[in-house]
């Protein structure tokens, strides 16, 4: 019997940081429940660690119990195998913290999504769940670059458990055809035996056609999201599928249930967020490039179209070099880094006026003045991350910090001649072996609650690059620093609620060391001297 799980509120949070309003969410559960859906996967359960996400990153018992939760819906939320690898002694003792019996909560199924390098801890998942009543399904991701001995070698160990209810794999990178599907399917179905799930990527707009084919081929478990809303491309369209389903003469699904939903408040979000295949998203399921990165840099809005197709250009020639892609993200992420680095910026601006050049569209519509005030003013110019909107003749030195623009950008610091602060700790051995021919001027980083400065690194909560730069300039003696291209977000943006809260904790830790002002209009809280 077939059945369709709707993963918009887990799968979808990658876009809003999981903070949906009270008022969808209520009216999703009601369409959902509506439409015949199955199963609804309602969230993370992510372990503490982040009080600026959402309730649906962690999906706690406590907060659904709150939520008008149909009875004809089964409730699963999704836990991800990596955040458990490390934990050792103390494995028993975090799963029962954020999971209770299965009797005394509202969630029936946990899905585990997992890399095949994480079956060990998967296994031990598993049975800990089971043990506390729970069905448990297992995601396994990338299935589509697993050769098909190992991906028999791992169902037979799976199978072997006796403790896993669905067999899931997903195409994490979009980039499987129907045939691709069909074959999997066939291979999974002759290791498995049981019920097996797909959940599909659109990268290249076929998620809906490799959804009904693994159904053709025997998969009894589908995902599917209201409008697509997932990570990166998003996933098959639940109000699509369902149409497909009840042209197959499946009458218990009724598509039109979720049509306003999907065509109002989730249109909106649509416009907001702007998931859903591409031709960046295709190229990078062409070329095995994590979704991640074109993600980031559309969300970012700051890169054009020259400049994303270039990094996508330069991403796909390190594919099949000695490291992946994702493990560096992953391990950029990761990583807590150092708060002391090598370089020490003590007196670097000592008593002296910086202007900090972001990469906002102020950078580039106010370039004329900009380049007349650093003619007048003759400050010390600091760039964060690579903005070629700013010839490389006005900048002193460029500054980064986050990860993901790292990552991305590392490859056009060999094309400048300045000096670039970064925090090399965090920096994994790939990155640091190229970076030996640059002038890095290491200014640690560690990533801890309590924001702190000091000479040779700081401690943030999140790499924001323009804190990190203020946190650098507040122990290298400067006296004033100016701001442009520091344009912010709309006041429900979420990243604008990051920053603004950062900042506030930048000034309760070192405010009053340095003037601090916008030379172009900010949508941050921060004293505004305008030149234009």
């Amino acid at each position: 019997m077939l059945n369709v799980i709707d993963c918009t509120l887990r799968d979808g949070g990658y876009y809003n940081q999981w903070q949906f309003n009270d008022a969808l969410v209520d009216k999703y559960l009601k369409a959902i429940a509506g439409s015949g859906v199955d199963i609804v996967e309602i969230g993370f359960r992510f372990l503490p660690k982040d009080a600026d996400l959402g309730n649906f990153a962690y999906s706690t018992d406590q907060y659904l119990s709150q939520l008008s939760i149909p009875s004809n819906l089964q409730v699963a939320v999704m836990i991800n195998a990596k955040d458990f690898v490390d934990l050792a002694s103390e494995f028993e003792t975090t799963v029962t913290s954020v999971f209770v019996h299965r009797h005394d909560s509202p969630v029936e199924i946990v899905r585990i999504a997992a890399r095949l390098d994480e079956l060990d801890v998967c296994r031990q998942l598993a049975s800990e769940l089971n043990r506390l009543g729970y069905r448990v399904f297992l995601n396994l991701m990338q299935v589509d670059s697993l050769a098909d001995k190992a991906l028999c070698l791992a169902i037979e160990s799976i199978k072997s458990w006796n403790s896993i209810e669905v067999f899931y794999f997903a195409d994490s990178f979009g980039s499987m055809s129907t045939k691709d599907v069909g074959r999997v399917v066939d291979l999974i179905r002759s290791e498995w035996g049981q019920d097996i799930g797909i959940h599909a990527h659109d990268n290249k707009g076929h998620a809906l056609a490799n959804t009904i084919s693994a159904i053709d081929a025997g998969a009894n478990y589908v995902d599917a999201t209201i409008l697509g809303m997932g990570r990166g491309a998003g996933n098959a369209k639940m109000e699509n599928l369902l149409v497909e389903l009840t042209d197959r003469g499946l009458s218990k699904y009724h598509p039109d249930a979720i049509f306003p939903l999907a065509l109002q408040e989730f249109s909106v979000l649509q416009a907001q967020y702007k998931w859903g295949s591409s031709l960046y998203y295709y190229l990078s399921a062409v070329h095995g490039i994590h979704p991640t990165y074109i993600q980031e840099m559309l969300e970012d809005g700051r890169y054009d179209i020259g400049q994303i197709l270039s990094v996508i250009n330069t991403l796909k020639t390190k594919v099949s070099s000695s490291y992946s892609l994702e493990n560096l993200l992953q391990t950029l992420s990761a990583s807590t880094g150092y708060g002391h680095g090598s370089w020490s910026a003590k007196n670097w601006a000592k008593n002296k006026e910086v202007l900090v050049i972001g990469s906002g569209p102020s950078s580039k519509q106010h370039l004329e003045q900009i380049t007349q005030y650093i003619y007048d003013k003759k400050p010390i110019v600091l760039c964060l991350n690579i903005n070629r909107h700013i010839p490389q003749n006005l900048v002193d030195a460029y500054i980064a910090c986050h990860e993901t623009r790292i990552a991305i950008e590392f490859e056009l610091y060999t094309d400048i001649s300045k000096p670039i602060i970064l925090p090399l700790g965090r920096m994994p051995n790939e990155i640091q072996i190229f970076l030996s021919g640059v002038h890095v001027l290491d200014y640690g980083l560690q990533l801890d609650s309590q924001l702190s400065a000091h000479h040779n690194g700081c401690t943030l909560d999140k790499p924001l690059v323009l804190i990190y730069s203020l946190c650098m300039l507040s122990a290298s003696g400067a006296n004033k620093v100016a701001l442009t291209g520091v344009d912010g977000y709309q006041d429900e943006n979420p990243k604008q609620q990051e920053m603004v809260k950062e900042l506030n904790n930048f000034s309760q830790c070192c405010g009053g060391r340095f003037e601090l002002y916008a030379i172009t209009p900010t949508s941050y809280p921060i004293k505004e001297k305008l030149i234009i």
